[in-house]
């Protein structure tokens, strides 16, 4: 058995943050506010050890990755495993217009994540089977180090549901908050 200590970070604010869009894998930057939080967030980081950092490939979880690269003297290592789901047609849209259009079929994404698609995305057990697989690949690389992973609000929330033993309906309560940090032990038989 392998196991890594994981500082799973979600990346700064982003303006469709703040306008509750859909982001997905849209490739949106981070705004003033979310800069601020990913300086904040990495100066807490300071004076720990780390072997590696890892990032989504996508603009928000990089700009929040370099600001702890610079804290932890790390390069960044980026891969589009660890990408935010992608929302499909939902991409770019509010998410009240969706639910005021299509409530019935977001609930059932929800409700249903291993079989129930986003229009044109993926499933929410898509995403979290897409993490899980690449976790495994870092615990084997990283057996009991500290590594830190940059990523996005759902696709953390997949992984907290696997590590406290929730069900991936549970996800969309597990969200955490822009530059939230969630510390966990990911284990591989």
């Amino acid at each position: 058995m392998v196991s890594t200590t994981i500082y799973l970070i979600r990346h700064g604010e982003t303006d469709w943050n703040l306008e509750h869009r859909y982001q997905g894998q849209k490739n949106i930057p981070l705004n003033a506010t979310g800069l601020k939080q990913a300086h904040s967030m990495a100066q807490s980081l300071n004076g720990k050890a780390f072997s590696a950092l890892y990032s989504s490939d996508l603009i928000r979880a990089v700009q929040t990755a370099q600001e702890i690269s610079k804290k932890v003297n790390l390069p960044i290592t980026t891969n589009s495993a660890l990408r935010e789901i992608n929302q499909g047609d939902w991409e770019g849209l509010y998410i009240n217009d969706v639910l005021a259009s299509m409530g019935d079929r977001v609930r059932a994404v929800y409700n249903n994540p291993y079989s129930e698609r986003r229009p044109g995305g993926e499933s929410i057990g898509e995403l979290a089977e897409r993490m899980y697989a690449y976790l495994d690949q870092l615990v084997e690389k990283h057996n009991q180090e500290a590594i830190i992973v940059v990523s996005h609000g759902l696709a953390i929330a997949t992984v907290l549901c696997k590590v406290r033993n929730m069900p991936l309906e549970a996800a969309i309560k597990n969200i955490p908050e822009n530059t939230g940090v969630e510390v966990i032990e990911w284990t591989k038989n």
